[in-house]
């Protein structure tokens, strides 16, 4: 009796010790094979690092092809060349390294290397422009504004063309059709000036460019690319973010007229609160301008764009943002189109038409962005609202878009620093903005604020730094 109750306990045992192992063996296999498991984390950890290597690899091909390694001869720009077409360099774009041989003496021998951080594209007019690698030509001349992109789809896409659209395509409701859009990629606009012409510009202390008279410091390390390049590339639009998407078509009422006014909310109304802390800023066309940033955003945002050993990027400086204005200017001795023009922000355009969903034209509550109980008409005299990127080809100059409006935008310059409270530095702000007409607040306009404050028409624009 005893040994058949000894047997049957082990035969007890050997079963639950099958079972106990049938059931660790389908947990390993799911941990193995399931949809988040080790197999499937490592195949995908995989795909990302050889995707990674890819786009390094797309960026070292166009360099050594480029540079002519392949057996290309690059030819000469002439006033006959097409636009678009690579050609050769001058020699000031080169930089001069040693580098070093060991001989089987043990001599070294130092001969000179020249690399390249930027490779040269003919405007078609004869003019040579520096572009980064990891970015391509769209279109546009030196005197228009060449546009460069990153994203090789956009590449040759309006050569030779003086006007590049922002080619952004609507929906029937307003909204931005992304995939049908003539441009995907990030643009930036060539602005020319020589290291003698880098400075900023007093436009007069008169009421309607009040404060333009100050801040007249130009920091000697923006000279580099300046005196190497001759111009630097800046944000064709407002820095924008995809992360805010358009919620539900909404109508309001005027509480004076009693009319009804069609437009769009955005969620996240309350932005101060909830800014976009990760990802990575646009400068595209129909985007949701970065409202509400303040100064540390504004810098942090623009930093992160870009950092690669041809180009980093940045905030613009107020030299960058005046030398726009030069260029953009159709009169350089006074500046006046720029000063008394009705060319201002979107909100008091008369060329702008207002289509529900390409951005929020009602009332807000400056603290927070939040929509007010009144609305105004779309068609009043005056709007106060936030567009999307590029909202109207009638506030472009050349080939430059959202100068006036939608936002204030920040620059590198302090205007005060204090020397005893970090909270009272003051920083300079630049352009039209939302809330202002041209009468008051002309693009030329410098305006401050503290560093640390955040505003519904407060944003920025990046620019590159060319190595």
């Amino acid at each position: 009796m005893k040994k058949q109750k000894e047997i049957g306990i082990t035969l007890i045992a050997l079963v639950i010790t099958i079972i106990v192992l049938l059931i660790l063996a389908g947990v390993s296999i799911t941990v193995l094979t399931g949809e988040d498991g080790i197999l499937a984390k490592a195949k995908l950890a995989k795909e990302r690092s050889e995707q990674a290597e890819q786009e390094e690899n797309d960026i070292l091909k166009q360099y050594e092809e480029l540079l002519g390694t392949y057996g290309k001869e690059l030819p000469e720009n002439t006033i006959d060349t097409e636009a678009g077409t690579i050609v050769k360099m001058p020699n000031g774009w080169y930089t001069t390294t040693p580098n070093e041989v060991e001989t089987k003496e043990g001599n070294v021998v130092i001969p000179s290397k020249k690399i390249a951080n930027v490779y040269a594209t003919s405007d078609g007019k004869g003019n040579t422009i520096p572009v980064p690698y990891g970015f391509y030509y769209v279109g546009g001349t030196l005197i228009s504004g060449v546009v460069i992109s990153d994203n090789q789809s956009d590449k040759n896409k309006y050569k030779g063309m003086e006007d590049v659209p922002a080619g952004v395509v609507y929906n029937s409701d307003g909204t931005v059709n992304k995939e049908q859009c003539e441009l995907q990629g990030n643009q930036f606009v060539w602005i020319p000036c020589s290291k003698s012409d880098y400075a900023k510009i007093d436009f007069g202390d008169s009421y309607k460019n009040a404060n333009s008279g100050w801040d007249h410091f130009t920091n000697p390390a923006e000279y580099g690319q300046i005196k190497k390049y001759g111009g630097f590339y800046v944000g064709r639009y407002e820095a924008g973010t995809s992360e805010i998407i358009l919620a539900n078509h909404v109508k309001f009422e005027n509480a004076s007229t009693g009319m009804t006014v069609n437009g769009w909310d955005w969620q996240n109304k309350d932005f101060a609160s909830n800014k976009v802390e990760s990802g990575k800023i646009t400068s595209k066309a129909g985007e949701i301008p970065y409202y509400h940033a303040d100064f540390t955003t504004a810098m942090e945002m623009s930093k992160n764009m870009y950092d690669t050993e041809y180009v980093i990027s940045g905030l613009i400086t107020g030299t960058m943002w005046d030398r726009m204005m030069n260029f953009i200017t159709t009169d350089q001795s006074s500046y006046s189109d720029l000063k008394s023009t009705s060319w201002g922000n979107y909100n008091n355009n008369t060329t702008v038409t207002y289509i529900a969903g390409q951005g929020r034209y009602l009332p807000f509550d400056l603290n927070n962005g939040s929509i007010t109980t009144r609305a105004t008409v779309a068609d009043a005299s005056y709007h106060s609202g936030i567009r999307t990127t590029a909202s109207s080809e009638g506030v472009k100059k050349k080939n430059l878009y959202d100068m006036a409006g939608n936002l204030w935008e920040w620059t590198v310059e302090s205007a005060y620093i204090s020397t005893t409270n970090p909270v009272d530095t003051m920083q300079n702000l630049r352009g039209g903005s939302l809330i202002h007409n041209y009468s008051e607040r002309p693009v030329c306009y410098r305006g401050c604020d503290n560093a640390f404050n955040g505003s519904t028409h407060y944003g920025f624009r990046p620019a590159l730094f060319m190595m």
